[in-house]
């Protein structure tokens, strides 16, 4: 009876560790098939198709919206490297949308209207919170970022931010220097939670509110302010 007690311990013993591996197999495939199928997802968007309208370039939470974010902006007082580089280009009065993801929204930013790539930068940077929502906001200008600056076909510039969190190290982009892209193209990749940020020349107005809920290449953030080509760019503005 000793002998088959034993046994029969030792046979339960390895049941019981083939099915911990399996059930580990199952879920790990399932977290690989929700990756694919659901967090990398490019759903359907409505478009407007007007070279006027600014549509949003990510999905998510907009969590600030800050007029002219020169050096003296409180909020963003110790990292005014970081912010020099977001406006530079733009010329002297800004307008700057941060959207918040969450590691449950769609991670593929699209572009806001038809426009040409004339920059792009990446800065390696800290592992922080990307999705903080607390007013000083600093960890977001610490961390690793891309930034492209676009020019528009009627010569209005904007910056499009990629700012990673903790999780998210990894951004992929989809285009290279003087690339047209079309009003919702896919431009880039985000991995997990982060925060994608668009800043606006003088010559856009922003009509969306904070807080809103925007979707990709859908949700209309901004217009062109009615002006001729002579005012759309101040030259003696951008570096």
């Amino acid at each position: 009876m000793n002998k088959i007690s034993i046994f029969m311990k030792k046979y339960k013993f390895k049941m019981a560790i083939r099915w911990i591996f399996w059930i580990l197999v199952i879920i790990i495939v399932c977290c690989i098939a929700f990756y694919r199928c659901y967090f990398l997802r490019q759903p359907y968007r409505k478009v407007p198709n007007d070279e006027n309208l600014f549509v949003s370039p990510a999905n998510g939470e907009i969590i600030a919206i800050i007029e002219n974010p020169t050096e003296d902006t409180v909020i963003y007082k110790d990292n005014n490297h970081v912010l020099d580089h977001f406006i530079d280009g733009i010329g002297s009065w800004a307008t700057m949308v941060s959207i918040m993801m969450t590691p449950l929204d769609v991670h593929y930013q699209r572009s806001p209207n038809n426009a040409t790539l004339i920059e792009e930068k990446y800065v390696r940077g800290r592992r922080r919170n990307a999705m903080k929502t607390d007013p000083t906001m600093k960890s977001t200008l610490q961390n690793e970022y891309n930034a492209m600056l676009f020019e528009a076909d009627n010569w209005v510039r904007y910056r499009i931010v990629q700012i990673a969190w903790t999780m998210a190290r990894r951004i992929v982009s989809f285009v290279d220097i003087d690339d047209e892209v079309d009003q919702w193209e896919v431009i880039w990749l985000i991995r997990f939670g982060s925060q994608v940020t668009i800043i606006f020349d003088s010559n856009v107005e922003v009509i969306a509110k904070i807080w809103d809920k925007v979707v990709d290449g859908e949700t209309v953030l901004a217009k062109m302010k009615a002006v001729g080509k002579s005012d759309e760019i101040e030259v003696s503005d951008v570096k």
